[in-house]
């Protein structure tokens, strides 16, 4: 089977590790082309899969930008694929390369949607209907997910389907800098109490309000932060604001950011907005438990009380700064209890790992992925 994977993500993120685990796992007689506008992203996703190809194309930004979508399409029937699968970080992601796919006769498609961030116009919104419609699979990472981007999107309730990524079960040991975890010690003897986030630096995750709970939990909490992004500057400057370096690390991207799991108490996820996110259920396997804000399909991968904290949604636009100081005061309540009470901590970071196990193997995920490719070339 040739299989093209396209994305348009400028950066690594929860969306392209996600796709990068597929592309390394897929059966030895899917052989992949990544293709895309940046070639970062790309070349990296090629190098999860020994042998697979790469081709660079240019970045088509808007409508106008007529002579990118015709090189789009003239590379498709060029590379000649089985079959397309569209990789999107977020609604209005991929789009016009997309249409441009749809509109060779007989190449099937299919859409992975990582994130209900909505379309960016009422233009962007009827092309995602368009291509939804014709796509050959339309699928979500999580069933909360796929009813909130068909609501978003005008699409027909019931449209998409579900297939939960899940991640790869590892043994994780210390890192290689020989940080530990549960109960550090600062250098005056002071336990100190890690809060820790898988993030690119983009203000939908919630890094801000991260930050911001771990200044009023005062001295014996800190924040590490592993992941890059365009918001980096921004984050760095209210760490100073807040005069917290002393307390939160911003660590940078980390290939093997996993590892750093065994080294936090508890995993924060504070975003506005997340469709099933990878790294909750990473940080499950890894036995840590998990506060995070009521975002997408958080609920199918948390069970309250058990393997986590499951707080108020986290896109409070509606409520203005009232709603969003009520929502920082619920993470500080949340971490607090979890640093207060040890045991509640082990016992939730051990039920965490159970059942992070059982729900989120990713070899269930490849094989649903595999399936549906070949239930797709049987419909054509």
């Amino acid at each position: 089977m040739e299989l093209v994977v396209y994305t348009d993500a400028a950066a690594r993120g929860g969306a392209e590790s996600s796709m990068g685990m597929f592309i390394e796992r897929f059966r030895p007689d899917i052989r992949v082309t990544v293709v895309g506008p940046h070639e970062d992203v790309i070349r990296w996703l090629a190098s999860r899969r020994p042998g697979s190809r790469w081709m660079v194309l240019d970045e088509i930004r808007d409508r106008n930008d007529i002579a990118p979508m015709l090189q789009h399409r003239r590379a498709f029937r060029w590379l000649d694929p089985d079959l397309v699968h569209f990789n999107l970080s977020t609604m209005s992601s991929c789009q016009w390369a997309l249409a441009a796919a749809l509109s060779i006769p007989g190449l099937p498609v299919v859409v992975l949607e990582h994130s209900p961030v909505g379309t960016w116009s009422t233009l962007s919104n009827r092309l995602k209907r368009i291509t939804s419609s014709r796509a050959d699979a339309h699928v979500a990472v999580g069933h909360a997910a796929a009813r909130l981007i068909e609501e978003l999107g005008d699409l027909p309730p019931g449209s998409m389907s579900v297939i939960h990524s899940g991640v790869p079960i590892e043994e994780l040991g210390a890192p290689d800098d020989g940080a530990s975890g549960d109960a550090d010690d600062s250098p005056d003897g002071v336990e100190v109490f890690t809060v820790g986030m898988l993030s690119r630096h983009d203000p939908v995750k919630g890094i801000d309000r991260a930050i911001r709970a771990v200044a009023q939990m005062g001295p014996g909490t800190r924040l590490v932060v592993v992941g890059d992004g365009p918001q980096r500057p921004e984050l760095e400057a209210l760490v100073v604001d807040l005069d917290v370096s002393d307390r939160v690390e911003l660590r940078g991207w980390d290939d093997h950011a996993r590892r750093q799991l065994s080294t936090f108490d508890v995993y924060l996820l504070p975003s506005q907005l997340e469709a099933f996110p990878v790294t909750v259920m990473e940080a499950m396997q890894a036995g840590v438990p998990v506060v995070a804000t009521d975002v997408g399909s958080i609920r199918e991968a948390i069970d309250h009380g058990q393997t986590g904290l499951v707080l108020s949604p986290g896109n409070t636009t509606q409520g203005g700064q009232q709603a969003e100081d009520a929502l920082l005061a619920e993470i500080v309540e949340a971490l607090t209890t979890l640093r207060d009470d040890a045991a509640l901590r082990t016992s939730m970071g051990h039920r965490a790992r159970e059942v992070g196990l059982e729900r989120f193997d990713a070899a269930r995920g490849v094989a649903a992925w595999e399936s549906l490719y070949d239930e797709v070339l049987r419909g054509r």
